[in-house]
């Protein structure tokens, strides 16, 4: 189970890369496919940061995570979340009671991502 969640950490680095995520920082961890600390930054703004599981004292285990992702382009990036075959948890909406337009994914984890328009 520890090895799965270990390589979940680099195969979810890799997923946010490939959804448009850019890598500023990358620390490798003791053994081989273990992150001690990356740092990925969201092009419009906002950062994630990773670790393997027994890396560091980490808040919360894979699957249990929500995050909301502000983008301009949600319809692109749900092409590109659809291309990576993530599980569609909420399919692209424009909302009717707020202005956004907005999806949400899970990763290879299960952690939620929502990619909206609205900003708060």
């Amino acid at each position: 189970m520890g090895e799965r969640r270990e390589r979940g950490c680099t195969a979810l680095r890799d997923w946010l890369l490939a959804v448009g995520f850019t890598e500023d920082l990358l620390i490798p961890g003791e053994d081989q496919d273990k992150i001690h600390h990356c740092q990925l930054d969201w092009p419009e703004g906002g950062r994630v940061l990773l670790s393997s599981t027994g890396e560091r004292a980490t808040p919360c285990a894979p699957g249990t995570s929500s995050l909301h992702v502000v983008t301009a382009k949600p319809d692109e990036v749900m092409a590109l979340a659809r291309g990576l075959g993530a599980k569609v948890v909420h399919e692209l909406t424009d909302q009717s009671d707020y202005p956004s337009r907005d999806f949400t994914v899970a990763d290879p984890d299960g952690n939620h991502w929502t990619f909206a328009t609205f900003a708060g």
